[in-house]
């Protein structure tokens, strides 16, 4: 133990100690083409800094406080004792810089009546300017896991690249059977593109189209795209392609390729596709939505006549009632169902598109402070492979919600937490901050390795930080790798459960401290010093046996009358009555209490 308090202890010290270089200062009302290096010559956006290459270790970005940007933050990585720092600058009695990944609808312009009481937001139909080279004549191949089983054969038809798959187990998830194509020449991408594909496939299929991602860990996603529909006749599908802002790794021999992950189909099926062309477009952005809208929040959450946030659906069908959406990914529009247009009754309508809103995958040494993250449909902060990242008195809230990927089943999944350290990450704190309205959980370090990339989670703290009306307040489980020296301590968990999406899942549960089965080898696990008051469902779960790697100690629960405080296994609950029994049968929780929540 004095081990890991050690060296949370020197991990703090190296973010308090470092050396600045230059600070850069950013304003919503500052111009791209400044130098930056003053509060009078500010740069205006979030693409100027993604893709400054003055910053170096060491330098500040400083965001006005009051400010707002939209999209997604790409953050330059430090150096050990040297990092990048996030901030703000300005009056401090105005709000934290604050970041949205929502696109705006609140004028009445923004919505067209399509249908008695079916309003959808205006279309943006894209200018063709020209073509772009996709390079799709080189190779291509294919991964497949999990007892996945795939056939691919590769042939030119008319001079392009078909692909012919038959499928004889489509596995459960969309990783379970991976494409990988040729490398492109990213630099040379527009802002936005349309790819023209020819697909058919002897059953009807629902399918995420091809992205361009790292061609390893940590896969991060280049070009994203939304899903289209295969039926049984050759049809021809034109995807809206959106270039974002991520770069290429420090080191390493790395690419960006065409990734298409398209595991889970059904098994003997049998799919088709052509690679016709890719073409420049000009898009209006300020409603441009080419992937899933994971949620929709009316006046910021404090709406009343209807529901605060809409009600997600999957077919325009199920659009019955007020606050109803729907998502279309052809169209790359959103039905809602309202007596009049939604602009009218509220002031503000904000679209939550499925990203994370600070995507720090491979990023290391950076540092961020009094920021606010908001309305992503997927995390607040995300991203897999990073080391020495601290987090400080930020805000996150109405995260999550975006579709994830659709179960064999037919069931759809949906997915976003606050904060989350992906895979490996080492050296990470998080601490102060605030944090609510999550669909999944507000904290989590969790990770899936493969054969190649084990998922060493280790000396990552969370403390002091005020958790409320998130589905999970701490989410971990880890499989093929390892977990060691993680510390969760002083915080203040309060109403696990009761969110904005709780009534909205396929899961609905609730719950503080979310332990889903773990089969990584854990160790020095700390759980001390919390407030864990209130849940739907129970304050903590443990779906299997790694008691002997956690310490938890002197914790405070409280629940309501009639409800349950733990379920171990699966099975086997705790109350509030019986919680003595559960400190004898599990060893933990010595100076912990357990009390009934005042109605």
């Amino acid at each position: 133990m004095r081990k890991y308090i050690l060296l949370s202890s020197l991990l703090a010290l190296c973010f308090a100690t470092q050396a600045f270089c230059a600070t850069y200062y950013v304003s919503p009302k500052g111009n791209d083409k400044n130098n930056g290096l003053s509060p009078k010559t500010p740069w205006a956006s979030i693409d100027r800094v993604n893709k400054a290459k003055e910053i170096q270790p060491g330098d500040r970005i400083l965001w006005k406080r009051g400010g707002l940007w939209r999209g997604v933050v790409m953050p330059h990585s430090g150096e050990p004792g040297n990092p990048v720092y996030y901030g703000a600058y300005g009056n401090e009695k105005k709000s934290k810089p604050t970041f949205y990944g929502s696109a705006e609808a609140s004028q009445e312009r923004d919505w067209v009546e399509v249908s008695p009481n079916i309003w959808a937001t205006r279309e943006t139909k894209p200018e063709i300017l020209g073509d772009v080279d996709g390079n799709f004549l080189e190779g291509w191949g294919k991964h497949q896991e999990n007892g996945a089983d795939v056939k691919m054969s590769v042939t030119k038809e008319d001079g392009c690249r078909k692909l012919t798959l038959d499928c004889k187990n489509g596995g459960k998830a969309r990783n379970h059977i991976q494409l990988w194509g040729p490398v492109v020449d990213t630099e040379k991408f527009p802002e936005s593109m349309i790819l023209t594909l020819k697909v058919r496939a002897n059953r009807e299929l629902q399918l995420p189209g091809p992205a361009v991602s790292y061609n390893r860990s940590p896969w991060s996603r280049k070009v994203s795209v939304g899903e289209f529909e295969v039926s049984e006749e050759w049809k021809t599908v034109e995807l809206v392609l959106r270039t974002n802002d991520t770069q290429l790794p420090e080191e390493g021999n790395t690419n960006f390729v065409w990734h298409w992950s398209i595991g889970g189909i059904p098994a003997d099926t049998q799919l088709e596709v052509i690679f016709e062309s890719l073409k420049e477009a000009k898009i209006d952005r300020s409603l441009f939505l080419p992937v899933d809208v994971g949620n929709i929040i009316f006046d910021h959450g404090n709406f009343k006549k209807y529901h605060r946030c809409g009600m997600k659906k999957w077919t325009m069908d199920d659009l019955k009632a007020p606050g109803d959406y729907y998502y279309d990914a052809k169209s790359c529009r959103v039905f809602l169902y309202w007596d009049e247009n939604p602009a009218k009754t509220c002031e503000s309508i904000e679209l939550a598109i499925r990203s994370t809103v600070i995507n720090q995958g491979g990023c290391h040494d950076v540092v961020y402070e009094n920021l606010a993250v908001a309305y992503g449909a997927a995390h607040g902060f995300g991203g897999g492979s990073t080391k020495r990242i601290a987090i400080r008195d930020c805000e996150l809230y109405y995260i999550g919600g975006g579709h994830q990927f659709t179960r064999p089943d037919g069931k759809p999944v949906r997915f976003g937490n606050a904060i989350e350290f992906w895979n490996s990450a080492e050296d990470c704190l998080v601490e102060g901050c605030r944090i609510w309205e999550v669909y999944d959980a507000a904290l989590t370090n969790q990770g899936n390795g493969g054969e190649k990339n084990d998922s060493i989670q280790r000396n990552i703290t969370y403390r002091n930080n005020y958790i409320t009306n998130s589905e999970y307040s701490f989410e971990y489980w880890n499989r093929n790798g390892l977990t060691e020296n993680i510390l969760f301590e002083n915080n203040v968990c309060i109403d696990a459960g009761v969110c904005w999406s709780h009534s909205q899942r396929p899961d609905v549960n609730g719950g503080h401290l979310m332990f889903y089965n773990n089969s990584a080898p854990t160790k020095n696990f700390v759980v001390r010093n919390n407030k864990f008051l209130n849940s739907t469902e129970v304050c903590l779960r443990m779906e299997n046996d790694w008691l002997d790697a956690l310490t938890m100690e002197n914790n405070e629960y409280a629940q309501w009358k009639g409800m349950n405080v733990i379920r171990w296994l699966g099975k086997n609950y705790f109350t509030v009555e019986t919680f003595g029994e559960w400190q004898k049968v599990s060893g933990k929780e010595q100076g912990s209490t357990c009390s009934t929540s005042a109605e």
